[in-house]
């Protein structure tokens, strides 16, 4: 209907379906659920769902990141074998995408942010997988020897100590970086239930573990997930813009992302130390206006105008 009983407001619409949704989102990035089964094995139902894999079994993944927007006990720790499973404090830069493919991603994104936050789905991730690739650099060679005058004691003599020979320092014989991307939006059908409302409020306020828990409501979670995860590692950073500030962090403005901390605020975001929350840390390249402050955006202190010109009551330099 239209309009409820006595001109009562629509009710809102029902939340899509999953086939409804990726049928009119063909690039969605929830992986794709390709069969539904129930088996039964000793007198007990077994239901399994088979998904598309986020990877291409012909190339090789170097890293794995699992990315939720939480921020405490999500990461930090040293990787103990290749397959480990890094998470969203183990991120050091933003995803090295095209501009053009970095904006359709992230509108991808938001649109199925947007329908897992409407079914009341929480505890989705994006699953990322980084192929590195290595390119040697042309004439590191030839540079050291050219560079090199001699090798040992009465060889020769060298302008400077071997390991300043290359402009002060070694050359690099290659550079190491990201090839390939792989992702896809995984774990997708946790819903909001009692269970999960006792589990955040026990760890927001019992806890006093603050808003970087995983546990949220879904509005809460996919509002998050898109500004630490989209906002912050995907999407092209618009010049001008002024970062936001999100738990002591700047997911637009840093070119480090939300992962810009010192080991202080660190610990603090690992939940090593939960007196209190981690403090704003600007970057040196973004200078913010005063007055932002008010807006929750780092500002320098205010210096009083009186004290600069040497007021009443308060004498200025050399007086």
């Amino acid at each position: 209907p239209l309009a409820g009983p006595r001109g009562a407001p629509a009710p809102p619409p029902p939340p899509q379906r999953y086939h409804t949704h990726a049928k009119r989102h063909p690039h969605s990035l929830i992986n794709r659920i390709v069969g539904a089964h129930e088996l039964s094995l000793y007198g007990q139902r077994v239901r399994v769902m088979v998904v598309e894999s986020c990877f291409q079994a012909s190339r090789e993944v170097h890293e794995r990141y699992d990315l939720k927007g939480s921020w405490v006990g999500r990461g930090g720790k040293m990787l103990k074998s290749r397959g480990d499973v890094l998470k969203d404090l183990d991120v050091r830069s933003r995803f090295l995408l095209a501009e053009e493919d970095a904006r359709r991603i992230s509108r991808h994104l938001r649109e199925d942010a947007a329908f897992l936050k409407a079914n009341n789905l929480i505890d989705y991730s994006l699953l990322v997988g980084v192929t590195k690739t290595r390119y040697e650099i042309e004439g590191a060679a030839q540079r050291r020897d050219t560079a090199v005058v001699g090798s040992g004691p009465g060889d020769g003599v060298a302008s400077a100590p071997f390991h300043r020979l290359d402009s002060g320092g070694l050359a690099a014989a290659y550079v190491e970086g990201a090839e390939l991307y792989s992702m896809g939006i995984i774990d997708i059908l946790q819903d909001f239930n009692l269970r999960k409302r006792a589990e955040y409020l026990i760890k927001r306020f019992v806890c006093c573990q603050g808003k970087g828990v995983s546990v949220h409501p879904a509005g809460e979670y996919g509002d998050r997930f898109v500004r630490n995860v989209v906002e912050a590692l995907i999407e092209p950073v618009r010049l001008g813009a002024e970062p936001r500030v999100i738990r002591g962090y700047t997911p637009a403005g840093s070119p480090l992302g939300m992962f810009d901390l010192k080991q202080s605020e660190r610990r603090v975001a690992l939940g090593r130390n939960r007196t209190r929350a981690a403090p704003v840390v600007p970057h040196p390249q973004q200078p913010q206006p005063f007055g932002a402050e008010r807006s929750g955006v780092w500002a320098p202190p205010r210096t009083s105008p009186r004290l600069l010109a040497g007021g009443p009551g308060r004498p200025t330099q050399g007086s």
